[in-house]
């Protein structure tokens, strides 16, 4: 073999010269079975320790490259099996969503949160406190449910804020609501489930991706049309009963009864509660959470996305006793998804009254807005009607005489970002004339002037269609 050394390379020599041996093996050069020459007589000829030979020879043989019989020496392997017709597989690249994001002055976000006044000070002493501990187990995997302590704080919180019946050992813990809906389909396998019309795109797209059959169920004023959703072969239920998205709507007593009794009328029927932005109401008290009035056919998740930070992918979904066993039965060797960092972190934040504070000063900061975005619709728009509940951080908004494009095209022209209703449908858009405008991560002054400029432009629009 001409082996070449290169003595000045930052490359060990026994790498070059197993580098050497496999391409000119795989090349085709060095041929099946052909003996290799022993480790004495390749370090004579090439000058170099014989224990630089053994670990390049012994690399090919731990690879296959090579096989070894006592008394034997080194022999070529057949690497036939190797020789098959390679196609070069080559991604198709998403392109760049086409948003001029950078026109737009003033972005009315129903999923944004004002980030200005989240509590960072707290939030750094506290973790400061986690990791100045002297307790090792901070960097421990935990409990696969999630820690104890902040199960137990989540735990009296829901049963005080939102009248839900649960306890620690039937809370689990995971990285985000997505994650657990997830997680309830390793649980509940294929299932046939209905889905609020319009309503969370999010979910409706887990679902459809654990190959679960979505059912669109219409809303009416109450929430999902109970007729329709008897007439359909589902059984589970997703809503979102205390502010239901994108919508608004709160759905009464009466129409949850009505639900609860439908999962009754069928076999291992249930209801997923997703309980999201439930924590924002302006007017009287928070709408209790439904899971309260019957916890045996309730799956309840709620996340902390809204009411701290949607980077804080921490969710809690509490199961029925029911499914709860057959959870431990079969899943319980699944790792907790949340760091256990965080969840000291936040276990303190709820612990030691930081939660609530923040709570009840954001609440405070987004009943502002929201008076402020109400009043410049009415006196900026009067084609222009409000629809909210008192509750959540976005209203719709609907203009009479506009379809939902025109009036996204006229925001886009002000520089004004609006979101449309009819993504959240499944079908047709009943919805006409009407679309998001969210208020959490704008300032007073943004409101005032993004609903001042969108307004001139509806002006204009209407202005030329009288011409016209």
């Amino acid at each position: 073999m001409e082996l070449l050394i290169d003595l000045n390379s930052d490359c060990p020599i026994y790498e070059q010269i197993y580098e050497f041996i496999k391409n000119e093996i795989k090349i085709g050069h060095i041929l099946p079975d052909t003996k290799l020459p022993s480790t004495r007589s390749l370090a004579q000829s090439l000058k170099v320790s014989r224990t630089t030979i053994v670990n390049a020879y012994e690399q090919l043989l731990s690879e296959g490259y090579l096989k070894s019989r006592a008394g034997s020496g080194y022999i070529v392997n057949r690497l036939d099996i190797l020789n098959i017709e390679r196609k070069e597989y080559k991604r198709e690249y998403k392109k760049e969503k086409s948003v001029n994001d950078e026109n737009i002055n003033v972005d009315f976000s129903p999923t944004k949160i004002d980030s200005k006044n989240f509590p960072y000070a707290s939030w750094r002493s506290i973790a400061r406190k986690v990791f100045s501990s002297e307790k090792e187990d901070v960097f421990s995997t935990g409990d696969n449910q999630g820690e104890y302590g902040l199960r137990t704080q989540i735990a009296d919180y829901l049963h005080t804020a939102r009248r839900v019946v649960c306890s620690p050992s039937n809370i689990i813990i995971g990285a985000g609501s997505e994650y657990l809906i997830m997680l309830l389909g390793l649980l509940l396998g294929s299932r046939n489930i209905a889905v609020e019309n319009p309503g969370y795109i999010k979910a409706k797209e887990i679902f459809k991706s654990m190959a679960w059959n979505v059912i669109g169920i219409d809303m009416d004023i109450e929430g999902m049309d109970i007729n329709m959703l008897d007439s359909k072969n589902a059984d589970i239920c997703y809503l979102m009963p205390a502010n239901q998205y994108p919508t608004g709507v709160i759905m009464p007593i009466n129409r949850r009864r009505e639900l609860i009794a439908w999962c009754y009328r069928g076999e291992d029927r249930y209801i997923i509660e997703d309980d999201y932005d439930s924590e924002f109401r302006f007017v009287g008290k928070p709408i209790p959470a439904m899971q309260g009035i019957d916890s045996d056919k309730i799956i309840y998740i709620g996340t902390f996305s809204k009411s701290i930070a949607p980077a804080i992918r921490v969710a809690y979904m509490v199961l029925p006793e029911k499914l709860m066993e057959e959870y431990e039965r079969r899943l319980d060797f699944l790792s907790c998804s949340v760091p256990r960092s965080d969840q000291d972190i936040l276990e303190i934040f709820i612990k030691e009254g930081y939660f609530e504070r923040h709570l009840n000063r954001m609440r405070t900061n987004y009943r502002i807005k929201r008076d402020v975005l109400i009043e410049s619709i009415k006196n900026n728009l009067p084609r222009g009607e409000v629809f909210e509940n008192n509750s959540g951080l976005h209203i719709l908004l609907k203009v009479e005489g506009m379809s939902e494009e025109e009036i996204l095209l006229c925001g886009n022209n002000a520089g004004v970002k609006l979101y449309p209703i009819s993504g959240f449908f499944t079908g047709e858009n009943t919805i006409k004339s009407t679309v998001l405008v969210g208020f959490a991560s704008l300032g007073s002054e943004e409101i005032k002037s993004g609903i001042a400029d969108l307004s001139a432009k509806i002006n204009d629009f209407f202005n030329k269609t009288i011409k016209e």
